[in-house]
């Protein structure tokens, strides 16, 4: 029942936002730029484009999902071919669900979408229960910094979020067909997902081996994509740990400030940034108290992740660091029910109010096309 009202939340606010900000345009949630090039192959469906933009990382995954398998030269449309058809689950899914008919593939992208979500809202919702909190607080899974982008935007990164929750919910249930399952899907719908199978690999080092075999889809399809275009040229990897973060906690105005908003937002970035360091904290602190469950284990190897990062665009706004770091997030937030921690909350709820305020537009225009 959490997970459904969850969903129908969720899907009165996409219809009321495509309804009155997007002239019922349902693309507009791809968040596509008008600066940016539409492959003439979707030319019948009359695209959203957002003006003076070059749009947002769901346009790409848009152009996948009409060509997973690289066979009506979409990839020529996308950015960075190699890291976008990596995260190949969700665009691929919806194509296989339409069996190619492309009439039904953007209805469907949006279904798998919402789909994890229910799942995401029903796992997050379970696991409270069985920790003996209210069944309610699945309904904080909408959220989440990554579901809240997927939401805007429709990148992939709510599908992860739900697996996120999955992950530790099937693995404290012993429900290890489940378990892999997740396992298997999780790297191909972000690469971090590789952290998940890390992760429990140490936790249950005896059953290594088994969780191992599930990263082989993920290690193929990228052979595949490899000796497609070769390796992957970008760099997001700094060789100084942390050495991007503290750059960028140096330097808290990212964009001038021409506008009260973009001031507040500005801010608003900032607080989530310092919930990132608040995150990393708590990591120190799950070490030295030797607090070795999954979730612990698995924040453990994505805290160390997020010191890899050195990429300038990954640290820029709360939208990019706070969806890549979700996982994260959700761990700790998964510790803080488990040893009713409540303070355990604090990075997730630092990240949240920034990730909202860029919805203030939408709900807006909502309010003044019904009231005036």
């Amino acid at each position: 029942m959490v997970a459904t009202v969850a969903l129908l939340l969720v899907l009165l606010w996409l219809l009321l936002t495509v309804h009155y900000n997007d002239h019922d345009n349902w693309t507009a949630l791809y968040y596509t730029g008008a600066q940016s090039t539409v492959p003439p192959q979707l030319g019948d469906e009359d695209v959203f484009q957002v003006r003076g933009s070059t749009g947002y990382d769901g346009q790409y995954y848009h152009y996948i999902a009409h060509d997973p398998f690289f066979q009506r030269g979409m990839e020529k449309y996308v950015d960075n071919p190699h890291l976008r058809y990596r995260r190949i689950f969700v665009p691929a899914f919806a194509y296989l669900l339409a069996f190619g008919n492309e009439e039904y593939v953007d209805s469907l992208y949006l279904a798998i979408t919402l789909a994890f979500l229910w799942a995401g809202a029903y796992w997050l919702s379970r696991f409270a229960a069985v920790h003996g909190i209210s069944p309610w607080a699945g309904l904080a899974f909408v959220l989440i910094p990554s579901v809240l982008v997927t939401l805007d935007r429709l990148t992939v990164d709510l599908a992860l979020a739900a697996l996120a929750i999955g992950f530790i919910y099937y693995a404290d249930r012993g429900h290890w067909r489940t378990l892999c399952l997740i396992l298997t899907i999780a790297p191909l719908v972000r690469e971090t997902g590789v952290i998940f199978i890390a992760a429990i690999c140490i936790w249950k080092w005896r059953k290594a081996w088994l969780f191992a075999l599930c990263a082989l889809p993920f290690l193929a399809w990228e052979l595949l994509l490899r000796l497609r275009w070769g390796s992957d040229q970008t760099v997001y990897t700094t060789s100084i740990p942390y050495s991007a973060l503290i750059d960028r906690t140096l330097h808290p105005v990212q964009f001038a400030l021409t506008s009260r908003w973009l001031a507040i937002a500005s801010a608003l970035d900032y607080l989530a940034l310092l919930g990132i360091w608040a995150a990393l904290a708590l990591c120190v602190w799950l070490l030295w108290k030797r607090k070795f469950d999954l979730a612990a284990i698995a924040a453990l190897i994505f805290g160390a992740f997020a010191g890899t990062l050195g990429a300038p665009q990954i640290w820029s706004d709360a939208y990019a660091f706070g969806r890549t770091l979700s996982p994260l997030l959700i761990w700790l937030a998964l510790r803080a029910i488990i040893d009713r921690h409540w303070w355990m909350l604090i990075p997730i709820s630092f990240a949240v109010p920034r990730i909202l305020f860029q919805f203030q537009p939408q709900w807006k225009g909502i309010l003044h096309q019904m009231f005036g």
